[in-house]
């Protein structure tokens, strides 16, 4: 069922259980309020009947014949009826079987009491003349009240009236409030993977249809921005990948294409394997990059100490490279080494760094960096890798975290692109920031991490 008919259901759903409370509410009292004036009238004639009687007659004695009275002819569904207290029968307008004992004495004991005859309603009075005689007087009719039906049939005509009103307005108003959503899902059926470029119109009003377009365009952005990074992952990947091959390629078919000497061969082999070195390291990064992206609410994380993530990763790079060379200030290194445990995952960290001192070294024309590890005054564990390179424009700082981004002042170096990328994905898993800034001799890279992490 579609949302336009579960409105209009509900809506006259409520509408119809109001009107009906109202109506019967209405249709109660008035019958009450009917019910009291017929009570009344019962009573008023009662009394009226009984001192006429009486002031002809004080003592009430009829003979057997002269019970019953035709010189008032009420209607057959009224009748009036006086007895004595020894619950004698001694005037009455038309003849009717006796009433119960037990009635007669309840209305004595009680002094006025209402109760039902059959399909009649009546009223007992205990009446006393001025001379101090009692009686029991009971006038009886039958409620039927012309107005009570009148009004009833008009109450019925009313209620069916308003339910085909409000089943048409509610049927209205529900298509009037969904025809924005409408329109929404009209706009987004236009777009198409091949133009993500399309943004759904959010109009004038500032309403919950106008949040939730919204939302679909802060969606369609980031569906948009992953398309675009997708496309230029690929076009990246096949180009970092297909270049060393080709250059592998290239080298062993020039090797084989004539008899060369054992050193032309052992420098063919140098350069297939540097190739294929930079081509391990491509696909390594491009392996812990996807596993990063594709969710790091797996990675298991434990406390560490950041010193020795530090030290083991300048060893690691000095391993790999001989020629890079680092220099250590300890001037602000605190007397508790334990202020460097932190929360994270030792070999994410050491990736990290890792990448950032092999790229300060190799940028660097001397090939040496510098390391700094100290307590920031906000209580953060910070580690500053500084280097000698050209300065990073201001304006390319955002991209260099990007996939495949090189610099323009650094892309003659031999590099993949991806090493900043990945680094970055880590230092989001851990919750920690980078900044880099200039100093008198080049760039420095700070990672801080929070020390209650």
């Amino acid at each position: 069922m579609q949302i336009r008919s579960r409105l209009s259901l509900s809506f006259i759903g409520i509408t119809i259980l109001l009107l009906l409370f109202s109506l019967v509410f209405i249709y109660l009292n008035f019958r009450n309020h009917l019910y009291s004036e017929f009570y009344n009238t019962l009573r008023s004639k009662a009394l009226m009947t009984v001192t006429m009687v009486v002031k002809n007659n004080p003592d009430l004695t009829f003979a057997e014949d002269d019970l019953v009275s035709d010189e008032i002819n009420l209607p057959a569904k009224e009748n009036i009826i006086i007895y004595s207290l020894d619950y004698k029968k001694l005037f009455a307008f038309h003849l009717e079987p006796d009433i119960p004992t037990a009635q007669l004495s309840s209305i004595a004991k009680k002094g006025e009491e209402k109760f039902s005859m059959g399909a009649y309603d009546a009223v007992g009075i205990r009446y006393k003349t001025n001379a101090n005689k009692e009686f029991i007087v009971i006038a009886k009719g039958h409620f039927m009240s012309d107005e009570l039906i009148r009004l009833r049939n008009i109450m019925i005509i009313n209620f069916f009236l308003c339910l085909i009103v409000v089943a048409m307005s509610g049927y209205y108003f529900s298509g009037q409030a969904l025809r924005p959503i409408v329109s929404t899902m009209n706009e987004l059926d236009e777009i198409l993977p091949a133009d993500l470029t399309k943004r759904i119109n959010t109009g004038k009003n500032k309403d919950e249809i106008s949040r939730l377009a919204i939302s679909f365009n802060k969606l369609l952005d980031r569906i948009e921005e992953a398309f675009n990074v997708q496309k230029g992952f690929l076009s990246n990947v096949s180009h970092e990948l297909r270049n060393p091959l080709a250059s592998i390629i290239a080298s062993i078919q020039v090797t084989l294409s004539k008899d060369r000497t054992e050193k032309e061969y052992k420098q063919c082999l140098e350069s297939i394997l540097n190739d294929a070195s930079g081509l391990e390291q491509t696909s390594t990064h491009l392996m812990q990059l996807a596993r990063l992206t594709a969710g790091s609410d797996k990675i298991l994380l434990g406390p560490v100490r950041l010193d020795e993530i530090v030290w083991q990763s300048k060893a690691q790079v000095k391993k790999n490279n001989a020629g890079y060379s680092f220099s250590l200030d300890a001037d602000d290194f605190p007397g508790d080494a334990a202020l460097f445990e932190i929360i994270a995952n030792e070999a994410l960290l050491k990736t990290a760094f890792t990448n950032l001192m092999e790229n300060a070294c190799k940028f660097s024309p001397d090939h040496k960096a510098s390391l700094k590890l100290y307590m920031t005054q906000n209580n953060e564990a910070a580690v500053g890798i500084g280097d000698t390179a050209p300065i990073i424009n201001q304006k390319e700082v955002e991209n260099i975290f990007k996939p495949f981004y090189r610099s323009t002042s650094t892309n003659k170096i031999n590099g993949s692109g991806i090493g900043l990328s990945l680094v970055a994905s880590i230092l989001k898993i851990h919750n920690a920031r980078l900044t880099i800034t200039e100093s008198d001799k080049g760039n420095i890279f700070t990672v801080y991490f929070k020390h209650d992490s």
